[in-house]
C-alpha cells in the first residue's frame, strides 16, 4: 500500500506596488493599481501595497530587504535618475540604492527613468526593467479616474505589461504587448478622427490623445538579462 503525504504549500511570491495620488496626474495610475492588485491576487501573489505617505525609501527599502519581491512595480513622477514616490521624494535613484532591483523585475511607470536610472540598475543585476526614456503623457477628460474612458486606453496599455510580467511572462512579451495595445488605440482614435459626423472639438482631443498615445509607444523601452 502506498500512502500519498501532504505535500507543502508552495511559497507565494511577493510583489511590491508603490503608489502616489499627490497630484492630478499621478493620481490615475494610482487608480490603475487596483487592477493589478486584484490580478495578483487572483494568482496567488503577496501584495505590499505601499501608496500615498508610505510611498517612501525608507519603507520600500525595507520590505524589499524583508520579503525579497520578485517583482516592483512603481507609479510615480521620475526623472533621468530617480523614480519619485510621495509628494516627488525619490524612491529609487541611480548610484544610490538601485542595488534594491539585483534579481528583480522593474516594472516603472516614471518618466525619464528608462534612461540612466534603467541602465545603472541593469550594470548591478536587475533581472529585467520595462519603463519610459522620455515623459509619459496620460490624457483624461474626467476628474474622477473611475469614470474616465479617455484614460482607459492608457490604462490599458500600461496594466497589461505588468500582468503579463507578475504572470510569469518575459518582459520583452510584456513589451511587445503593450507596444501592439498602443498600436491599436492608435488606431482606434484615427478611426474616430475621420468620422465626418464627429464635432471639431472631439476631432481636436483626438489629436491630443494620438499624439500622446503615439509619443508614449515611441519612448517606451525595455532591459533584460535573458
Amino acid at each position: 500500500m502506498v500512502t500519498k503525504t501532504k505535500q507543502n504549500s508552495p511559497i507565494k511570491e511577493f510583489i511590491i506596488i508603490g503608489r502616489c495620488c499627490c497630484d492630478k496626474v499621478v493620481k490615475y495610475p494610482f487608480y490603475w493599481c487596483e487592477e493589478l492588485i486584484d490580478e495578483a491576487n487572483k494568482i496567488g501573489l503577496n501584495v505590499i501595497d505601499l501608496k500615498k505617505e508610505n510611498f517612501i525609501e525608507e519603507k520600500i527599502s525595507k520590505q524589499i530587504k524583508k520579503h525579497n519581491p520578485r517583482y516592483v512595480f512603481l507609479n510615480g513622477h521620475g526623472d533621468d535618475f530617480s523614480a519619485m514616490g510621495f509628494k516627488k521624494s525619490s524612491i529609487i535613484t541611480a548610484n544610490k540604492n538601485d542595488h534594491l532591483l539585483i534579481g528583480r523585475v522593474a516594472h516603472i511607470l516614471s518618466c525619464k527613468t528608462g534612461n540612466f536610472l534603467a541602465q545603472s540598475a541593469m550594470d548591478k543585476g536587475c533581472e529585467a526593467y520595462l519603463g519610459y526614456k522620455d515623459n509619459f503623457y496620460i490624457w483624461f477628460i474626467e476628474e474622477d479616474p473611475k469614470n474616465d474612458v479617455i484614460a482607459t486606453m492608457f490604462q490599458e496599455a500600461v496594466n497589461i505589461a505588468s500582468k503579463i510580467l507578475m504572470n510569469g511572462g518575459e518582459v520583452k512579451e510584456a513589451f511587445e504587448q503593450s507596444q501592439w495595445v498602443y498600436e491599436k488605440n492608435i488606431n482606434d482614435c484615427k478611426g474616430r478622427y475621420f468620422n465626418p459626423s464627429i464635432s471639431e472639438e472631439m476631432r481636436d482631443n483626438l489629436k491630443d490623445i494620438i499624439t500622446a498615445l503615439i509619443w508614449n509607444k515611441k519612448h517606451q523601452i525595455y532591459f533584460s538579462t535573458s
